[in-house]
């Protein structure tokens, strides 16, 4: 008989464990995905302000500011989640500088944003990844953990600097002068160019790269 009962309390402890694990799978997959087309008419300066995951940003085709992003509950187990049915963007604009967010940052983020001719960019991504290819625009990046890859060309700016405060930075180029700074744990590159733009990238703890082509 204890035999017997040992072997429905593992049964019954495997079952709650593969149940447990097939919610968990089943909330893994619920997302939302959110878009948004932006005039940009009366527009100079782009602020994302992202929180959890990761973030694309791309040169569009025409005049608009396009928004992607899909929405999905953090990884882990905290009772503190946003459902991501609840999530909706929140786009605010003062003059000419328009910032990009989300109503909460209890969720994950993927975010696809392609955008035009602009006289400043500004990324923030607190954890993640994020990936920038042929802007042309002064660019602000900051990264609080996770890794920073941006490739540009080198023509169209002045300056580039990557930060970590723990971890590594590059800036790659044929053109132009690199200079570097290495501490125990910190790590400073600068690049001058001949162009009109600046790229500033800092990152907390992680990578931080910068390909100018």
């Amino acid at each position: 008989m204890k035999l017997l009962n040992r072997r429905l309390a593992l049964i019954s402890t495997v079952t709650g464990i593969t149940l447990l694990t097939a919610s968990a799978a089943a909330f893994a997959d619920s997302h939302k995905v959110l878009t948004k087309e932006i005039a940009v008419e009366n527009i100079s300066k782009l602020v994302l302000d992202a929180h959890v995951g990761s973030v694309k940003i791309s040169e569009s085709d025409d005049n608009l500011i396009h928004i992607y992003v899909k929405v999905s509950e953090k990884d882990g187990w905290s009772l503190f989640k946003g459902d991501p049915e609840n999530a909706a963007l929140k786009i605010e604009q003062r003059g000419q500088r328009i910032t990009v967010s989300l109503n909460d940052d209890e969720y994950g983020e993927e975010w696809k944003l392609e955008i035009p001719q602009l006289k400043q960019v500004d990324a923030d991504l607190g954890i993640g990844e994020m990936i920038i290819r042929d802007i042309s625009t002064n660019l602000s990046v900051d990264v609080g953990v996770g890794d920073v890859n941006i490739y540009s060309a080198a023509q169209d700016f002045s300056s580039a600097k990557a930060e970590t405060s723990v971890g590594g930075a590059a800036v790659h180029s044929d053109v132009g002068h690199v200079s570097q700074n290495r501490s125990m744990v910190s790590e400073e590159v600068s690049w001058i160019g001949q162009g009109k733009y600046a790229i500033h990238v800092e990152v907390g703890v992680g990578e931080a790269s910068i390909k100018l082509n």
